[in-house]
């Protein structure tokens, strides 16, 4: 089994757990050979790696759907995902299957929605890269899903108006994690899946990074080795437009799973 690694980066979890050695520890972790760290505040005119979507996958779908795109002169950068004005427009953000969950990968993504209603938004790790599925979940209710191994949060207001944490692993679906928490339009908030082997734990932070849930780790939400992409999903409930902001993206897992 991987060495533990720390999912949350807050800076409140410092003022929280002060004096601890272990948080030093778990911080100092993130310098060392043995956790690998990808981060992206989208800084500058250009992606990573040069013209849209420099080393990301993008996916667009509908009418004036646009795969991801440099929002500029925003505070911290941002990227947007516009999903178009089609009923079932979309729009996904991916990287690579470089991820797994017996080495504890962790997503954390910050985003907002400009509006919350007739929409569907995904946040996790998924077993394929953008443009194969149109979205990992199908149905989020049942809820079925069209990827074979997915765990993230859904928000999905064809279901409810809630992000809650969703998982399958080799087809077969995890217990849905019911946060009950409702996104508020044009506000950021940071949502964090980590995983450990096929188990994952759900957390969320308000807009000034203040944690306002954290779930237990629940079983059977992927397969432990897997690969997995990070995995952002945009996609209209009806024929309105939405674009989804995203601020930062940061992922991170032990080098082994020893």
């Amino acid at each position: 089994m991987a060495l533990p690694v720390r999912y949350d980066l807050s800076g409140p979890s410092l003022k929280r757990e002060r004096g601890r050695y272990s948080t030093l520890n778990d911080f100092l972790a993130f310098l060392s050979f043995d956790q690998p760290v990808f981060e992206d505040d989208f800084w500058g005119d250009l992606f990573k790696g040069g013209a849209a979507p420099g080393i990301y996958q993008s996916t667009a779908s509908g009418a004036a759907a646009a795969t991801a795109a440099i929002d500029t002169g925003t505070v911290n950068g941002q990227i947007k995902l516009d999903a178009g004005t089609d009923n079932n427009g979309r729009t996904d953000l991916s990287l690579g299957r470089h991820f797994r969950g017996d080495y504890n990968a962790v997503i954390a993504v910050r985003l907002r929605a400009d509006v919350i209603t007739t929409l569907k938004v995904e946040v996790g790790f998924t077993d394929v890269l953008s443009g194969t599925d149109a979205g990992a979940v199908n149905v989020k209710a049942t809820p079925t899903f069209t990827a074979d191994d997915f765990v993230g949060w859904v928000l999905d207001t064809a279901d409810n108006a809630y992000w809650e944490g969703l998982g399958v692993a080799a087809t077969v679906a995890g217990t849905t994690v019911e946060a009950a928490i409702s996104p508020t339009a044009a506000t950021f908030e940071t949502l964090v899946v980590a995983l450990r082997d096929g188990n994952a734990k759900f957390l969320r932070f308000d807009a000034d990074g203040g944690l306002t849930y954290e779930s237990d780790w629940s079983a059977s939400m992927i397969t432990a080795t897997v690969l997995l992409t990070p995995w952002v999903f945009v996609q209209n409930r009806n024929a309105s437009g939405h674009i989804v902001n995203v601020d930062f993206i940061k992922v991170w897992q032990r080098r082994t799973s020893a």
